[in-house]
């Protein structure tokens, strides 16, 4: 059963049978090891100041997932600590589930009006400014 009380997720391999790797040595889809970051050489320099603007763009995007992967192990450490009290089953009890939705919701009730005090604030900022 799901850590929340849903269903059995069926990509979950850590309970025996069907293990996935994650390495491979069919590396012929990368170039050979050939370094990634250079520019080819010869390549234009539009071309190359595109190629700049799409890692950037691409190191934002991991920024942005390593910042929201960080907030949900915290907010899962946090309702761990505050609901799960007894010692730890397979399964979640009735109000063990409660105990987390309502820590989750809260979480994000106070996120929410944390950004909007904060765009509100940034808004009143942009007008007094003209």
């Amino acid at each position: 059963m799901g850590w929340f009380g849903g269903g059995s997720n069926d990509t979950d391999t850590s309970s025996g049978g069907g293990e996935t790797s994650f390495t491979s040595d069919d590396a012929a889809g990368f170039g050979g090891g050939a370094n990634m970051m250079s520019s080819g050489g010869g390549a234009p320099a539009a071309a190359s100041s595109s190629g700049a603007a799409e890692m950037q763009q691409m190191s934002m995007m991991l920024q942005q997932q390593l910042l929201v992967q960080q907030v949900i192990n915290d907010l899962s450490d946090r309702s761990y600590e505050k609901c799960i009290t007894s010692k730890p089953s397979e399964t979640l009890t009735g109000s063990q589930v409660a105990c987390v939705k309502a820590t989750v919701n809260k979480w994000m009730d106070t996120n929410e009006f944390v950004t909007g005090r904060l765009e509100k604030k940034a808004q009143q900022q942009q007008q007094s400014r003209f």
